[in-house]
């Protein structure tokens, strides 16, 4: 049997729902599987599924180009005059961060810290669960269920990378946005940076990557959430020197890039 097929039959089946139809079309048959993984609760799951979804998930990456980040030019080596205090530690990245090789990657989530249940939901907690795997989810659920299913914003957590390049994932929560900014939504973003790269050292973590946080659906506006990330890791860098090694702002639309490159030079 397919690796694929046997992955969204066993899901089905999990659900007591029976597919006679599975697509012949692999590009489909990924789709039915991600959208089958965003919804499935945290749950016990057996070893061979994981085993196979492991196996699975690396040969899908293997097709893919991965990023090293030892191969991301820091700022100063591509721009002579900068706002940065630190260029030669922070760096600039387009693309997707499920397919950086890094020593951590931040995961914008939500309150519940259990990922995106939207089927194939193009946001970036649903990307980072899919392709992390199963797994993911029920380590989030340990901790979870410690917390009372709640984190509030700024907070972070922080677990394995499983079927991602990354080693470790820090999950934070953004503020989100009702009808405009205020000092404390201010300064709760600066605190998801804080506190991330506060958990990072405490994991020993030296590289580390950061989305755009709170900038997609929780509606921050992108030019000040910019200026925060960037003066917040800026300042962070200057008080913490040698603990970490690079900071990488990674960016995936072409609007990201032309703000980020605008406040930083």
């Amino acid at each position: 049997m397919d690796i694929l097929d046997y992955l969204i039959k066993y899901l089905l089946e999990e659900k007591n729902e029976i597919y006679d139809n599975i697509p012949k079309d692999y590009i489909e048959k990924k789709k039915l599987y991600r959208a089958l993984v965003n919804v499935r609760e945290p749950l016990p799951i057996s070893d061979e599924y994981l085993k196979a979804e492991s196996k699975y998930l690396k040969e899908e990456l293997d097709k893919e180009d991965i990023t090293d980040v030892s191969n991301i030019n820091a700022i100063t080596e591509i721009y002579k005059n900068t706002n940065l205090k630190n260029p030669e530690k922070i760096c600039l990245r387009q693309g997707d961060i499920t397919k950086l090789n890094i020593d951590c990657i931040v995961n914008a989530g939500n309150s519940q810290g259990l990922g995106c249940f939207l089927t194939n939901h193009n946001c970036i907690d649903n990307q980072i669960n899919t392709y992390a795997g199963v797994p993911l989810r029920l380590k989030c659920n340990e901790i979870m269920k410690l917390k009372d299913y709640y984190l509030n914003t700024s907070d972070v957590i922080i677990t394995d990378g499983y079927n991602l390049p990354a080693k470790k994932i820090i999950q934070t929560v953004g503020p989100i946005i009702e009808n405009y900014v205020t000092e404390e939504k201010i300064n709760q973003l600066s605190n998801c940076y804080i506190n991330s790269l506060n958990l990072a050292i405490d994991n020993n973590i030296k590289t580390i990557a950061f989305p755009c946080i709170s900038t997609g659906v929780f509606r921050f506006p992108k030019d000040l959430a910019s200026k925060i990330a960037i003066n917040t890791v800026d300042e962070f860098i200057s008080k913490n020197k040698n603990k970490l090694d690079k900071v990488v702002f990674n960016l995936w639309s072409n609007e990201d890039v032309i703000i980020y490159e605008k406040n930083i030079r």
